[in-house]
């Protein structure tokens, strides 16, 4: 049976960066939550008064579509059938491993406090029982590579159109990456001119 390895690349989740660290709004929310500043995920519906002095700041600060994504991915029958592995690769080439067991919290508070440790621990909850693991420093292409796929899937705006019934119904490959952009608007920052484009 074809194993899926889904990745959210291009991902915009973040901890917040040191040139905004500082700002009033990263600073209460920081004290409220009862965190150091630089240990907290930038997050667009916290942050925005901060974002005029971040490039790219109309798609940045977006852990909402991680969690929204990792939902749909850990509660379907493919994942409950063991074919499915997901990663999420992030904007700064940091890249998430999520074990097919894993659990996600529900509550979104509670999903950024989960990866705000993660960040911190590298794994959670615990390293003999890693079901979130985080490596630094990894492009999308290597992770890619790592997987060894037969067949590489990038949904993208500028693809070819293509019914996604249809489109996987003529998988042929055993292994098989698909690729899907963790960001708000804008195209991916990866490379992908390697990789077969759809719709």
């Amino acid at each position: 049976m074809t194993q899926y390895f889904f990745i959210l690349a291009d991902s915009e989740i973040e901890l917040v960066p040191q040139d905004i660290v500082k700002e009033r709004c990263i600073l209460n929310n920081a004290r409220a939550r009862g965190k150091a500043p630089e240990k907290i995920l930038l997050d667009a519906s916290h942050h925005h008064p901060a974002f005029g002095k971040l490039p790219d700041s109309e798609r940045r600060g977006r852990p909402d579509l991680t969690h929204f994504f990792l939902m749909l991915c850990m509660d379907s029958d493919l994942s409950a059938s063991g074919n499915l592995r997901v990663f999420v690769h992030t904007r700064n080439n940091d890249v998430i491993a999520v074990k097919p067991e894993t659990r996600l919290p529900p509550h979104y508070p509670r999903f950024v406090g989960l990866i705000e440790s993660l960040y911190e621990q590298r794994v959670v909850p615990s390293r003999e029982n890693a079901l979130l693991e985080l490596r630094n420093d990894v492009p999308l292409d290597v992770l890619v590579n790592a997987l060894k796929p037969d067949e590489v899937i990038v949904m993208m705006q500028e693809g070819d159109a293509s019914p996604l019934l249809e489109k996987f119904a003529g998988v042929k490959g055993e292994r098989v990456v698909v690729i899907v952009g963790g960001f708000p608007k804008g195209g991916f920052k990866s490379n992908l001119d390697k990789f077969k484009h759809t719709k």
